[in-house]
């Protein structure tokens, strides 16, 4: 095995994704670690076999179509990203998969290219278990359907209101934290990573007898502050997901939106996107629920980032903070299509939504949570194209 070679298998092994390659008579060429433990098979198992015995029924009898299809006419029903179709494990139990296919040919140059070897033509397929999201899905849409049913009944308490904005506002959250899931754990992965690196090099300088006290104090310190990053993030999770009373403490309005970019910079670089930054250097604080005012920001950016991954014109978000008139104003800018008109007529209705996968709540819960803090929501159009959302509160004195 070369060199090269070694390194492709050492990559497909370590991806924490299930990676599946096929040659065009859709053989089983690859399988890697995270599909052996993901669909219960050893690679051993696999290899030679056709791929369609991964796959239930009505999948199984269509994809070699698909790939003779393909080959035949370039129809690329066979190549997408993220579709929602179902796998097969080896105790037969089914499960639902997004999954990506892309293509692939031997390099320009390589021998397999010269001898016209087909087995080097094939396509690779990517496989995520969704099982929980979905479940979660089907969670939250149970409980917005319960919750529109309250809203039918519901009286002008303010207390009854008050405890339906909470459940909303949580509601909402933990369906922002499913979205965000993959972003986050990845943020979580990278400072762990990196203590067990220097973990490592801590225990290689102390085994080989020539650890000097400095170098160890110095790379116990990265741990540290490694350390500290984790728990960050965690500490944000934690206090988003859980169900607790409204507070009302004073608010730094510029450490509040960087606390969010903490939770969203991984999951905007991954889709090519970046925020970018305009705070005012000194900012008034704000009295409020520092936990529902991120959620607000949170949702606006997410809107944003969907928004762009239709159509973009620029490659970022623009978090922005502003003192005016007694008021501290947070904008969140995208540019992204923008808003039609008649979608902007109706756009804190609840259950009023345009996307295809979307329960009209997310809009709505921010307006509510924002007027409960005395303050306003408002959307104009972006200069240039897009949208800019205005959270507007007031202002207390320092």
């Amino acid at each position: 095995m070369s060199v090269a070679e070694d390194r492709f298998s050492a990559l497909l092994d370590s991806a924490v994704d299930a990676i599946v390659l096929i040659n065009t008579r859709g053989e089983i060429t690859r399988f890697n670690r995270a599909a052996e433990q993901l669909l219960g098979y050893q690679s051993s198992e696999v290899l030679g076999q056709n791929v369609s015995m991964l796959m239930p029924e009505p999948y199984r009898a269509e994809h070699d179509g698909y790939i003779q299809r393909f080959l035949t006419t370039g129809q690329r029903k066979i190549i997408g990203i993220g579709r929602e179709v179902v796998a097969r494990r080896k105790n037969g139990t089914t499960f639902p998969i997004e999954l990506s296919v892309g293509e692939y040919h031997p390099a320009p140059h390589s021998a397999a290219r010269r001898s016209g070897d087909v087995d080097e033509h094939g396509f690779v397929g990517i496989l995520r278990d969704i099982t929980e999201r979905k479940l979660q899905e089907a969670e939250l849409l149970k409980t917005a359907e319960e919750l529109r049913q309250m809203l039918d009944n519901l009286s002008q308490s303010t207390r009854e209101a008050d405890e339906l904005r909470a459940r909303l506002a949580h509601v909402g959250r933990i369906g922002t934290l499913g979205e965000m899931v993959s972003g986050i754990a990845h943020e979580v992965n990278q400072p762990l990573t990196a203590i067990a690196n220097y973990a490592n090099a801590c225990r290689r300088l102390l085994t080989s007898g020539q650890a000097k006290p400095v170098e160890l104090v110095s790379t116990l310190e990265k741990i540290s502050d490694q350390a500290d990053r984790a728990g960050q993030v965690i500490r944000g999770l934690r206090n988003l997901v859980r169900k607790r009373d409204i507070v009302r403490e004073r608010l730094d309005c510029n450490q509040l939106l960087r606390d969010v970019a903490r939770l969203m910079d991984f999951e905007l670089r991954q889709a090519g996107f970046r925020l970018a930054w305009n705070l005012a250097p000194s900012v008034s604080p704000v009295m409020g629920d520092g936990v529902q005012i991120q959620q607000v920001v949170l949702n606006l950016i997410r809107n944003g980032l969907d928004a762009m991954l239709q159509r973009a014109q620029c490659d970022f978000i623009e978090l922005a903070t502003h003192v005016h008139d007694g008021w501290v104003e947070i904008g969140v800018s995208d540019c992204g299509p923008g808003l039609a008109t008649q979608t902007v007529e109706h756009l804190y209705e609840p259950f009023f939504t345009t996307k295809p996968q979307g329960i009209g709540l997310g809009l709505s819960i921010c307006k509510s949570i924002v007027q409960a803090h005395d303050g306003e929501l408002e959307h104009v159009a972006r200069k240039g194209g897009g949208a800019c959302f205005t959270i507007r509160l007031p202002a207390r004195e320092t």
